[in-house]
């Protein structure tokens, strides 16, 4: 469904801290949250410090992985979840304001459908849609913020798998409000995401 719409310009959404505690980025404090639907590439999020262009890029799965490190450093769960839960609804309302934008997503039959792919496409997520009658099933091999975790080094992973269902869930929200979309309970090795139209928009693992 991404590479159905054209392309928008390339988007800054906001900024967010980087926790000291976090060496290999102590250079610098913030980084830039940017978005672009590349009519080459597909749909792309990603972070970069400021004045720093590609050479300083992340990508989304990296972006979630650093904020829980600065989540940590508040050294209180509740704040830490709360604080992710915070950053994960600002991104889904900015980023669902962005895909809004896109183009004929208006004229799909499903723009939940299509702004979810989007997004999962955008973590290139090994991803297969089966339709079973009224329910489209989003299944996704493996994890992508494990496998982000593994490659960088940043451990919050449950943190970050927090916040990017927290971010799906805002932005279907708002894309089509009679779609819902619920946070897995637990880390798991795969993902389904059930979309079960019109009413009902569920996530299991």
């Amino acid at each position: 469904m991404a590479n159905q719409v054209l392309s928008l310009p390339v988007r800054r959404l906001g900024k967010y801290l980087i926790a000291s505690a976090d060496m290999y980025y102590s250079e610098e404090a913030q980084r830039d949250v940017c978005v672009y639907d590349d009519p080459e590439q597909g749909f792309r999020i990603w972070g970069e410090t400021p004045n720093g262009g590609a050479a300083t890029s992340i990508n989304l799965c990296q972006i979630f992985l650093e904020y829980g490190l600065f989540c940590q450093t508040l050294q209180d769960a509740d704040r830490s979840y709360r604080e992710m839960r915070s950053f994960g609804e600002s991104l889904g309302s900015k980023l669902a304001g962005y895909i809004k934008d896109l183009p004929g997503l208006q004229d799909t039959p499903d723009p939940g459908a299509c702004a979810l792919e989007i997004i999962l496409e955008a973590i290139h997520a090994h991803l297969t849609i089966e339709h079973m009658g009224p329910e489209m099933r989003f299944i996704v091999a493996g994890c992508p913020l494990l496998d982000a975790s593994k490659h960088t080094g940043l451990t919050e992973i449950e943190l970050a798998q927090f916040g990017f269902n927290v971010m799906c869930q805002r932005l279907i929200q708002l894309i089509d409000p009679q779609e819902l979309l619920y946070i897995p309970p637990a880390d798991r090795s795969g993902q389904i995401f059930t979309l079960i139209q019109p009413l009902h928009l569920a996530l299991e693992n």
